[in-house]
């Protein structure tokens, strides 16, 4: 990537750059991650400054919108790892409702549906929640299987668990 003077853009430039296109899924994988508006902040500054001290790792990776959501997901899970061991806390109404209307996927219609599909994917299984959120975000398997660091076979076997997994618990209301 070269600017119109034909010097190159610095990893930090490039970090911005890649941060601001994928502001909108990161904010959803933090609301879907923590629930106490303070700790998210927290979580995103972790997030923020582990990306910060490999942007040159994340500038020259083939596949740099990969690279940079596996540290998300490393340091997200990091995070999830100390909130259970000291408590887990519950998404408020207020902040379903912010993660809901940011989201870009057309695919649910209506509100309820939308609050229902996010109550259902909270219920998921921590692995099968991990790949779901990915690939709600249109991430497809190659990318999920890079930041995951599993085989693309592995993330698919995931993606047809949480699929069925989250089907039962939709019309079972589990």
């Amino acid at each position: 990537m070269a600017s119109s003077d034909h010097k190159t853009v610095t990893a930090e430039q490039f970090l911005l750059e890649l941060w601001q296109q994928n502001q909108g899924a990161i904010s959803r994988t933090l609301m879907a991650s923590e629930a106490d508006p303070a700790a998210r902040q927290d979580l995103k500054q972790d997030i923020y400054l582990a990306l910060h001290q490999s942007a040159e790792r994340i500038q020259a990776a083939e596949l740099p919108r990969a690279y940079l959501f596996r540290i998300v997901h490393n340091v997200t899970v990091d995070h999830i790892a100390r909130a259970k061991r000291q408590h887990w806390q519950e998404l408020d109404e207020d902040t379903q409702h912010l993660l809901l209307q940011d989201c870009p996927s057309q695919e649910v219609d209506e509100q309820q549906q939308s609050q229902q599909l996010l109550r259902a994917v909270r219920q998921l299984s921590p692995a099968n929640r991990q790949v779901i959120l990915l690939a709600m975000e249109d991430l497809d398997a190659p990318e999920i299987a890079e930041i995951l660091q599993l085989t693309q076979g592995a993330v698919r076997v995931r993606l047809n668990r949480a699929k069925t997994e989250l089907m039962e618990i939709m019309h079972h209301g589990r």
